[in-house]
């Protein structure tokens, strides 16, 4: 049993199904909080600062700010979030994936509080949930712009890629939500990609091994050194005395013969 299924034993009842459905909610609500004009992105952000000085709420209510300004896009951006949320938990399970989001959760707390002065989001931590759904299910498609038909594991690249681009060039609020964001990608992930490392790094091996094998002459002439290798055409006899190997042209002049 790993530790991961010790842990489910243990605190597998307190998983919350469906998840990803309470995550929307409080984004829909948020969003309603900022059309309606009662809260702006600022108010909701996380910052450590703040929380110090007693806004506790901003530990909570960073999880309600949508990815983006209400829109149309916005509502494509719960479905999507929505199905690829509720696609791990059925390959995951309740609480390996209820576990994703807690980590995600904490991991960005203790970075806004890393860099208290910084505004910190839930953009890179709920930005993972498709880094994870890319990495389980590479091969399914998106229609970008409900025309082109993209892989969402190229996809999942790209994103990697901006999430880079932030690290090296963002303010110190979003590089620390990106080291979050990455560190429980590969907390869950890095044990994949270390173990297909080293699959792969056997096969090529394997593979080298091989490729010598057959670069490898088979019969090498003892006086003249031709092989069957730079001599296909070439034909090899070996002494029955001494065990060694002739071509056509020496194996007369061999002293046994």
């Amino acid at each position: 049993m790993d530790f991961m299924q010790k842990l489910e034993r243990r605190f597998g009842q307190w998983a919350i199904p469906n998840l990803t459905l309470y995550l929307l909610l409080l984004q829909i609500a948020g969003t309603i909080l900022i059309m309606n004009g009662q809260l702006k992105f600022n108010d909701m952000s996380l910052v450590g600062h703040f929380v110090k000085q007693g806004e506790w709420v901003r530990i909570f209510s960073f999880m309600m700010m949508p990815s983006s300004k209400p829109s149309i896009w916005l509502l494509i951006a719960f479905y999507i979030f929505y199905y690829m949320g509720s696609s791990l938990e059925r390959e995951w399970g309740t609480f390996r994936y209820n576990l994703f989001i807690l980590c995600g959760y904490l991991f960005t707390v203790l970075a806004a509080f890393i860099v208290p002065t910084s505004y910190v989001t839930n953009y890179y931590f709920l930005g993972t949930v498709f880094l994870a759904f890319a990495t389980i299910f590479p091969n399914i498609e998106f229609l970008l712009f409900f025309i082109i038909p993209a892989k969402v594991k190229w996809l999942g690249m790209i994103s990697a890629g901006f999430y880079l681009f932030a690290l090296l060039t963002g303010s110190p609020g979003d590089k620390a939500s990106v080291l979050a964001a990455f560190a429980v990608y590969f907390l869950f992930f890095g044990k994949t990609f270390f173990n297909n490392f080293k699959t792969t790094q056997r096969r090529k091996n394997y593979e080298a091994k091989q490729v010598a094998f057959s670069e490898k002459p088979m019969h090498t002439c003892t006086v003249c050194k031709r092989t069957d290798k730079t001599d296909p055409a070439l034909t090899f006899r070996y002494c029955s005395e001494c065990g060694e190997c002739f071509c056509e042209e020496h194996m007369k002049e061999h002293s046994h013969i």
